[in-house]
């Protein structure tokens, strides 16, 4: 330790004389063990296993330089806890890493700069002796979840700890090999089960596209490890993990705070100079808003979520959850709360033999959708690009071909929750069967945090076309009319809608189109469900008419956004209702005399559900959906336009059945989207699952 080390506040813990190794160690140390006798890497979930395993220290090496560790030491008055908050606090400075072995280790730095107390998701560049040789590397610690070991491994670190990493090189993008530590609680303390492999079969680039010349030398370098390696490996972890037991109570007693929460992802605070940047890109909706959340969260792994939910409940703040798509009320923004942004839970997976994916609340449906398309398979995803699953598969979930494979969330096979309680837990039919039930339809409501879905996804179907019509406004109510009569004989590999705005396609003025997107997985059914539009009695009163083209799903997710564009304001509200047409006429004809310039459009979807298959919080719907979209550019007209839409509504309210949650308006107007029974349990369910309040509920509810 150099003399400025010796003079830190860490001094009195800077011990030169090591505290000797324990007797077990050194009885395995030269005698190396046959290869094949310690588990390989793809056994490590063993560890969780109550008992030891048959051989608990000892070291091999296989033919092609592939070396297994393996390492148990017993740490009296020490807990699982202290060694979690170790493995954060220690890679911050030099002066704490020289703590854990003076005589070895030389230094160690966090790769993102940062001096946060948190380790798993970053990366620490460190720099050691192993035995006589200089080792230079990056331990990328992941967490214990992608090593395989079950929930209980983040959920109960009172129990045990799991280190878990990935050791590479510094500067070059090769890894070579793992390390993992067990860290359980036992009657006198911890005792701490170490196993590492590296070299050999381990040594690969770090990245798939990683191929050139200066991977392949250090490829070969680290395929033969220095003589003695697996010696000096279990004699430097017996010396360091026994050295630092015997500090690590005092450490911890005079550093360990746990007065703010320290996550991997970024952490931006009410008074942080990018603050109302990183406010205004959650938002789809530019429209003002002054609600302000406290304290803005990023996590990157499911650890930095549970932490930031134990934060809050400890602390008394509530928590709003954003995915990242296109909440037009920004249900998310509430005042002081702790907002955490699920942005970079964007990863997907699918098995095209079982047709099933997995994919966290931050990929967008378009993305999850054209990536099915390339396996020839199907999921009814939002008609958006940028929608992204969280919030559109809690609130239900209208999608393409929806009329036929039913809305979005009834796809769903499974999810897991951080709940209010900072837990992990799987949730489906089967197990915890109550939150499956209420994530299904509560929408911004829901009292958990998702981290992954899984979905059923369907064979994509074989014929897929558009059929569009496009009318001039002066026949506004020969086309709805129309359109009220056909409603209930369209097919349903038919999503019938139809759209009105003050400039038709961009070029014709105020105008109707009504489009017709066809999903049909027979001839038969793809001739039958274009029967509708081309036997229209007022297809002769129409400017454009196509037929059935495929344009393909890039193009219609190209041609839904140029409705939706970015960076403007909105205002939106919605209804459903089984109304007379005559009823609904009078309405119709306001809503085009006063709608505001394009984009601002009026929607009607011709749904006539049949019966919904699945029992669950969702449960509102009906023949016919309308809803009206108001846009404006500059906030400045915000008095003119924002309260357009919810102000047309509640004129139309006593003809309503509900609303839908996607695009609704209940921070302006209160009204029902949910049956009342259902409505009622989900806030049984809420009493039971979330008794504190943590998460924040709908802006709004009917009483």
């Amino acid at each position: 330790m150099e003399i400025k080390d010796s003079q830190s506040s860490y001094a009195p813990f800077y011990k030169e004389e090591m505290a000797a190794i324990q007797k077990e160690v050194t009885t395995h140390l030269n005698n190396p063990l046959p290869w094949g006798t310690l588990p390989d890497v793809d056994a490590v979930t063993e560890l969780e296993k109550d008992g030891d395993m048959p051989i608990e220290a000892g070291h091999s090496e296989a033919e092609d330089g592939t070396i297994a560790v393996a390492l148990k030491t017993y740490m009296p008055n020490t807990t699982p806890q202290m060694w979690d908050w170790w493995f954060g606090w220690h890679g911050s400075e030099d002066a704490r890493y020289k703590l854990w072995h003076p005589k070895a280790h030389i230094s160690a730095k966090w790769e993102d700069g940062r001096k946060d107390n948190c380790y798993i998701g970053r990366n620490s560049i460190i720099k050691e002796y192993i035995g006589k040789e200089i080792l230079d590397a990056v331990i990328q610690f992941k967490s214990p979840l992608e090593f395989g070991f079950s929930h209980d491994a983040v959920n109960h670190l009172d129990k045990a700890v799991y280190i878990c990493a990935k050791l590479g090189h510094p500067k070059l993008p090769v890894d070579y090999g793992y390390l993992v530590h067990q860290v359980r609680s036992t009657p006198n303390g911890t005792e701490m089960r170490s196993r590492f492999w590296v070299g050999g079969k381990y040594v690969a680039a770090r990245h798939d596209d990683f191929l050139n010349k200066a991977a392949v030398t250090v490829l070969k370098k680290f395929k033969s490890l220095p003589d003695n390696f697996g010696h000096d490996l279990m004699l430097h972890c017996a010396e360091e993990m026994n050295h630092l037991a015997s500090i690590l109570p005092e450490l911890y007693k005079q550093y360990a705070t746990d007065d703010k929460v320290a996550i991997s992802g970024k952490t931006i605070n009410k008074g942080d100079a990018n603050f109302e940047k990183v406010v205004m890109d959650t938002l789809f909706n530019k429209a003002p808003v002054t609600r302000r959340p406290a304290t803005i969260y990023e996590p990157k792994t499911i650890e930095d979520i549970i932490n930031i939910v134990r934060h809050a409940k400890k602390v008394g703040r509530r928590i709003t959850i954003t995915s990242g798509g296109h909440s037009f009320s920004a249900n998310f923004l509430r005042e002081d709360c702790l907002l955490i942004d699920m942005k970079h839970f964007n990863q997907y997976s699918m098995n095209v033999e079982e047709k099933t994916a997995e994919a966290g609340p931050a990929v967008g449906g378009s993305t999850l959708m054209k990536a099915l398309y390339k396996e020839n398979l199907f999921f009814p995803a939002g008609h958006c690009a940028g929608v992204c699953l969280g919030g559109y598969l809690l609130q239900g979930g209208y999608g393409w071909n929806g009329r036929k494979l039913g809305i979005a969330c009834e796809s769903i096979l499974g999810l897991d929750i951080i709940t209010a309680d900072g837990e992990l837990i799987h949730a489906n039919k089967n197990t915890n069967a109550d939150l499956f039930w209420a994530a299904r339809g509560s929408g911004a409501g829901f009292f958990g945090i998702v981290v992954k879905f899984y979905l059923q996804v369907y064979d994509l179907p074989k014929y897929r076309a558009v059929m569009v019509h496009s009318f001039k406004v002066k026949h506004l109510e020969h086309v709805y009319r129309w359109a009220h009569e056909v409603g209930p004989e369209i097919p349903k590999a038919v999503e019938f809608q139809m759209l009105m705005s003050k400039n038709m396609m961009n070029v014709f003025g105020p105008g109707i189109e009504a489009i017709a997107p066809i999903f049909a997985d027979t001839k038969d059914e793809f001739e039958e469900a274009q029967n509708f539009m081309r036997n229209s009695p007022i297809k002769s009163k129409a400017i454009i008419k196509t037929p059935a083209i495929n344009p393909g799903i890039n193009a219609l997710y190209k041609t839904a956004m140029s409705h939706y564009p970015e960076d403007y304001c909105w205002g939106v509200d919605n209804m459903w209702t089984h109304a007379p047409i005559d009823d609904l006429m009078p309405f119709i004809k306001e809503i085009a005399e006063t709608l505001p310039p394009s984009p601002s459009h009026f929607l009607w979807l011709n749904w006539h559900p049949g019966n919904l298959n699945e029992d669950m919080a969702y449960s509102n719907e009906d023949n016919i959906y309308l809803s009206l979209y108001s846009c404006w550019k500059n906030q400045a007209d915000t008095h003119k336009y924002g309260d357009w839409a919810s102000n047309m509504m509640r004129k139309m309210e006593h003809l309503s059945t509900g609303i839908q949650l996607a695009d609704e308006a209940l921070h302006k107007r209160t009204f029902t989207f949910m049956d009342k029974e259902k409505l009622d349990k989900v806030q049984l369910i809420r009493s039971q699952r979330d008794p504190g309040g943590l998460f924040h509920e709908w802006h709004s509810k009917p009483e």
